[in-house]
């Protein structure tokens, strides 16, 4: 594995206990919206665009972890990608369920999410 591969990090909240298929609507929200972002002119993450050209043309390594709600709500006062719920089914509307970050190389993204546990 090349240290300078490119990868896309979701940090899913795990004390809400989500089920699958609510966690996967979820973290789709967040590959939609990062996606539509970083192909925005205004993409808050410009200067990650030729990472996430890179990530795209490599097959878009994605790496999804659990974290606390401490966890996401930090990574979302940093300005990623978060996702808080509408409140129609399983949870309360405004919980925080994801937060993403752009395809970036995993050795940066690693002081981001390094101390998190992948989610199995």
């Amino acid at each position: 594995m090349p240290a300078s591969e490119v990868v896309q990090y979701f940090i899913v909240n795990k004390e809400l206990n989500m089920s699958a298929g609510k966690i996967a609507a979820q973290t789709a929200h967040a590959a939609t919206i990062s996606t539509i972002d970083l192909l925005s002119d205004r993409s808050s993450f410009a200067n990650f665009r030729e990472d996430f050209i890179e990530w795209y043309q490599a097959g878009m390594t994605k790496i999804v972890l659990r974290g606390k709600q401490k966890d996401l709500e930090k990574l979302a006062e940093q300005g990623f990608y978060s996702i808080r719920d509408s409140g129609r089914t399983e949870i309360a509307s405004g919980s925080l369920t994801v937060v993403a970050l752009p395809p970036m190389p995993k050795s940066q993204a690693k002081e981001k999410v390094g101390h998190l546990s992948l989610f199995k």
